[in-house]
């Protein structure tokens, strides 16, 4: 079944229920996002999306999905990375400090449940690109990318949470065509929660007070657990996808942070270094609004996603679908590229 509704709804209830309760604890305790030069919001906001949506897939896992030892591992990682989320809300972690706390995080889960990637398929020949030992090395690097690709994301209200729902939605639409091996419960819970702070983090509600962001604890519990899904459903033994799929997926957040890093080296920077050069503040720069700018890119994911879900579903080859991801990369960071110097003159 695509929609477990009943976990859905039971996930997005407690959300709302958690937000309700965390809110008052944030504002007492000073875990609030302030606003700043990099931070344009209006008055002190609480960063508890993260922590309410991790308290309702942690309860929700328990109850309503298969729990195994995969599940077991994941949701230790997941505790692990919403507490140095946390942290860096509260104080900024270094990134340094950060990236090695990640590799940590990504270990854990690919040797504590011997969950990792140990095969790319045919990107660029008829032949399986097998990864060996490489494997679990290969997995923890990707681990990182792909939570701070989340993390990068975070920028505009709802960005994250529209990105990670076309991720999960996707994995469910090919869960109706394929996934016979695979239960939708833990993708309905994601979905669910992720609505429901959705709510709270557009300002949904006429009164201002109630407006949450999801925080580096949200962001990148978000880029875990997709990586996580990717992971478990492209190298099983009757796999959902194939991993050029799971790439197009997830090629927005993914595009935007390699061609970030891309143009912060080529301008004599560290790949590292904080700046508003993201998609969205782009679109930003051009007047529009954080919810036009959510929509452009949001419409603009899921226009992906579905690329690569159809690619998926009519075996559209995987060197042919690689050699359209690495042109569409090339086109976008060198028109960024382009932008960049018109706006310098």
């Amino acid at each position: 079944m695509f929609f477990n509704l009943f976990s859905f709804f039971i996930s997005f209830m407690a959300v709302f229920g958690f937000i309700l309760v965390l809110r008052p604890i944030a504002n007492n305790v000073g875990l609030l996002d302030k606003p700043g030069p990099r931070k344009q919001h209006l008055g002190n906001i609480p960063l508890i999306g993260g922590l309410a949506i991790y308290a309702s897939i942690t309860i929700c896992s328990f109850v309503l999905t298969p729990f195994d030892s995969h599940y077991k591992m994941y949701l230790i990682s997941t505790s692990f990375m919403v507490l140095i989320g946390v942290l860096d809300d509260y104080h900024d972690i270094d990134a340094k400090l950060r990236l090695i706390a990640q590799c940590l995080v990504g270990s854990l889960m690919v040797f504590g449940s011997d969950l990792y990637i140990h095969e790319l398929g045919t990107l660029f020949s008829n032949e399986v690109i097998e990864l060996g030992a490489f494997g679990p090395i290969f997995t923890v690097l990707a681990v990182v990318t792909c939570i701070n690709a989340f993390n990068m994301s975070d920028g505009v209200d709802g960005l994250v949470g529209a990105i990670s729902l076309n991720t999960f939605i996707s994995i469910g639409v090919l869960v109706i065509y394929g996934g016979a091996n695979f239960d939708n419960s833990f993708t309905s819970i994601l979905v669910g929660a992720v609505l429901a702070f959705m709510f709270f983090n557009f300002g949904t509600f006429k009164d201002r007070r109630y407006k949450i962001f999801m925080g580096d604890a949200g962001s990148m519990l978000m880029g875990l657990t997709v990586i996580w899904l990717i992971t478990f459903t492209t190298q099983s033994s009757q796999p959902l996808m194939r991993p050029i799929t799971a790439v197009w997926i997830i090629a927005v957040p993914l595009i935007d942070m390699f061609s970030v890093m891309l143009r912060r080296i080529l301008s004599g920077n560290s790949p590292l270094q904080a700046n508003r050069d993201h998609l969205h503040h782009l679109i930003l720069s051009k007047g529009y609004s954080n919810s036009n700018t959510t929509l452009i890119i949001g419409g603009l994911s899921a226009l992906l996603c579905s690329i690569g879900i159809l690619s998926e579903l009519m075996g559209i080859s995987e060197k042919l679908m690689t050699s359209i991801f690495i042109a569409l990369f090339i086109f976008y960071s060198f028109t960024i590229i382009k932008i960049d110097k018109k706006q310098l003159r």
